[in-house]
């Protein structure tokens, strides 16, 4: 009909007589041009209703409504009445289509034809390429309401939905199906299974007519229930991308043949599986959230990154199988276990440490900070540092002066006057001398001012007062005068160090014995301290930084230092620390021990060579490990280590002696002798705040130095030390968070009197917390001018 002229003087009462409903459509101007009687009726419309504009009728419908009818309306005019098709379409009551008017009858399925027609109007030659519309056929109101629902649903699915005979031809599919199988099929009259299957990937053990074969057989042979198979798809519209599909197929019967059919839904899995994992996200952020919310109402520290070592991993996973709770062992935290066993380097440190805090380093810590923390505590380099340059003429060589990193020491100007005007002021203690002693059993304590009262000689005036106010000169028949000389030539050999020099050394002292004389380490019932070892813990103290040399061990090791090179890179400032003590200790002159007994110098020494190594920050979480293992099986800490934040106490397991006072492991005295030594060389950031914030300018100041250095050396600058950036003030929140809180709370738990320096400790992180939070805010303001 799309060359055929159609006259409507000649052929309207051709079409009036019609029953079925026709009429002439100009999807140029969005008008019907003419009707029959049937179409007018149809609509419940006059002649002049029907030929209005139809646009000006669509306002009671959507926005994506108008959109979808412009959008077809463009399709009826293309492919109509310019290229001369014909297409049908089926309507519905609601649905905006062009050339139809507003549908009385609800729940109304029309089916309807648009052909071609040139029109002629009147005795004009002029003619128009139009659109014919006739309803070809009508669904009656009495269809059930289910069956369009169902259709619709079926239709708009987002799951693959076909109906395939025994032969794997498609009998029927949804919508969207059928777009997906012409998109990569192409358009043909007969589809199949095992095409559709070819278009996809094996699953790495059957090839898709395999799957074709084997997926028939369950179906049609065998009678399975249900037949599941995955595919890989690779995406026709992301060229390089793919997903993974999953086919379940029922077996089905064919309403139309009653035939046996199998019905096959495709779902895309991978769409799945990322679901999966925002969910799972979302679930890790709510667990956070409630960890947060619990960590507020409970006052146990949880660090920012995993700090279990698999030793603690393990132990606590064997003590939840001893306790009976079996079935609070998830083979997933097995698994755990067992990985970071086979994964860990070393089983007393972090597993994958430096990953964890660089990962961090882009949420919760700075990298720098992260980098300084891994410098500090890993005995691998930091991954991120940047290294010196190995073939460049600048570069440090064997026997370069810098190398050795020589440190002029102050002359050590102890004489026999001023060691007898020590003992003199001892015995008659000065007003303001007498006011900062009668302080040192006290959790916070100002050593810069006792310094500044004793003339520069805090450590030891502070080391030389307290032996001889707990008997230890007595006890061991020390020489009053060579023990002053002693204590005199180790305070001179702490050099002027912004921070490790004397002044720290006498905090130290002052910290660990208040930890150990207040801390519970003398209970009435056990002692870790007995008098050897408070002994052993006084002299540790005072020259635990002997002549300090104001660097770390990783700059002496990198400079090839002569104390690297004789201690192997092994902690060699604390073996200097150590060997030139007791080279002194051990020479006529200072040897103020020459009559105790040998037994007990060798448990003295052996102590104090335990106690100094421990203060190397590379060993910080093995010792931490081995005494929260330690403790906990012997019942001192509560049952979940640094995390649970459990306040149950278990049973001791200690061996109890006929005087009813529990003996002590020599291993496990060590150990919390180690562990007390470590705290009070961070003793400072228990201090009052402004004293606290005063010790860290100090340390800040010698990093910066060392900066010089090794800047000097054509050396790259360590994190956090260089002065023309920030420096370790930047870092307190994450040193608090993953070393000073989990060691300050172990200890606490098992010494619960040492609670008071513990929340000292939480009180200047919080102030550091506080800080950090305003230069946060400070940061993002200026940022968003």
């Amino acid at each position: 009909m799309g060359d055929q002229v159609l006259d409507l003087a000649v052929h309207a009462q051709v079409f009036e007589i019609c029953a079925a409903p026709i009429w002439i459509y100009d999807s140029t101007f969005s008008v019907n041009v003419w009707g029959n009687k049937a179409a007018l009726e149809l609509f419940g419309v006059d002649e002049a209703s029907f030929k209005a504009a139809q646009l000006e009728q669509l306002g009671s419908f959507t926005p994506e409504q108008l959109r979808l009818w412009k959008k077809l309306n463009a399709q009826v005019h293309q492919d109509v009445e310019v290229e001369k098709k014909e297409i049908n379409v089926t309507v519905t009551s609601g649905e905006p289509v062009p050339g139809f008017l507003k549908l009385e009858k609800a729940r109304l399925v029309l089916k309807a034809s648009y052909r071609p027609i040139r029109l002629r109007e009147g005795s004009e030659p002029r003619e128009r390429d139009l659109t014919l519309i006739q309803v070809t056929a009508q669904v009656a109101p009495t269809v059930e309401d289910n069956q369009l629902r169902l259709v619709e649903m079926c239709n708009n699915h987002p799951m693959f939905q076909f109906l395939f005979d025994e032969s794997g031809k498609l009998l029927a599919a949804n919508k969207r199906a059928m777009c997906n199988m012409r998109e990569h099929l192409g358009s043909c009259e007969n589809y199949n299974l095992q095409n559709y299957l070819a278009i996809g990937e094996c699953d790495g053990s059957l090839g898709p007519d395999e799957m074709y074969k084997e997926a028939m057989e369950a179906i049609f042979v065998l009678d399975q229930p249900c037949h599941r198979f995955p595919q890989l798809r690779w995406s026709k519209r992301h060229p390089g991308k793919y997903r993974w599909v999953l086919y379940e197929m029922w077996p089905s019967i064919d309403p139309v043949s009653q035939q046996k059919a199998v019905l096959v839904c495709e779902q895309n899995i991978s769409q799945v599986k990322a679901l999966e994992e925002q969910i799972k996200k979302q679930n890790e952020r709510l667990e956070a959230q409630l960890e947060e919310a619990l960590a507020q109402r409970d006052p146990v520290h949880k660090p920012a990154i995993d700090i279990d070592t698999p030793a603690d991993k393990t132990l606590k996973l064997l003590d939840k199988i001893m306790r009976g709770k079996l079935t609070e062992v998830t083979p997933r935290e097995a698994q755990e276990v067992r990985d970071a066993i086979i994964q860990a380097g070393d089983l007393r440190q972090p597993v994958n440490f430096n990953e964890q805090l660089m990962k961090n380093s882009q949420t919760v810590l700075d990298s720098e900070v992260s980098q300084s923390l891994i410098q500090l505590l890993s005995s691998r380099r930091p991954a991120k540092i940047k290294e010196e340059d190995d073939e460049g003429d600048d570069q440090p060589q064997p026997g370069h002066p810098n190398q050795d990193l020589r440190h002029i020491y102050a002359r050590s100007n102890v004489t026999q006057d001023s060691v007898r005007a020590l003992i003199a002021m001892h015995k008659n203690l000065p007003d303001e001398v007498l006011t900062v002693l009668q302080r040192i059993d006290d959790w916070q304590f100002d050593a810069f001012k006792l310094s500044e009262v004793s003339g520069g000689r805090p450590l030891s005036l502070l080391s030389y007062a307290l032996m001889k106010h707990n008997g230890l000169v007595d006890k061991f028949q020390m020489d009053d005068h060579r023990l002053v000389k002693f204590l005199m030539r180790i305070e001179d050999g702490y050099p002027n160090n912004p921070y490790h020099n004397r002044i720290h050394a006498a905090d130290v002292l002052q910290s660990l014995h208040v930890l150990v004389v207040r801390g519970g380490l003398k209970a009435p019932d056990h002692t870790y301290c007995d008098d050897v070892s408070l002994a052993s813990c006084y002299l540790s103290a005072i020259i635990h930084d002997f002549e300090h040399k104001g660097v770390n061990n990783d700059y002496l090791i990198r400079v090839s230092d002569g104390l690297a090179v004789l201690y192997n890179d092994r902690s060699p400032m604390e073996n200097h620390h150590l060997a030139a003590s007791f080279q002194l200790m051990n020479s006529d002159e200072y040897n103020f021990l020459r009559k105790m007994h040998n037994k007990q110098r060798e448990t003295l020494r052996k102590q104090i060579i335990e106690m100094v190594l421990a203060t190397d920050m590379k060993q910080h979480f093995a010792i931490h490990s081995m005494f929260q293992a330690k403790m906990q099986l012997n019942g001192t800490v509560p049952s979940g280590g640094n995390g649970s934040g459990g306040k149950t106490m278990r049973s001791s397991p200690h061996s109890t002696s006929q005087d009813g006072h529990k003996v002590i492991d020599e291993d496990q005295r060590s150990l919390v002798l180690q562990v007390a030594l470590k705290c009070a060389d961070l003793g400072h950031l228990a201090s009052p705040r402004i004293v606290h914030k005063k010790w860290v300018q100090y340390l800040e100041e010698e990093f910066f130095r060392q900066g010089d250095r090794e800047k000097q050396n054509n050396l790259s600058v360590s994190p956090l030390m260089d002065r023309d950036k920030n420096g370790i003030s930047k870092s307190q929140v994450g040193f608090f968070d993953i070393v000073a809180l989990p060691l300050f709370q172990s200890f606490a738990q098992a010494f619960p009197e040492a609670t008071p320096m513990l929340d000292a400790v939480k009180d200047n992180y919080a102030m550091w917390r506080e800080e950090a939070a305003v230069y946060a805010n400070a940061n993002s303001a200026r940022s968003s001018k």
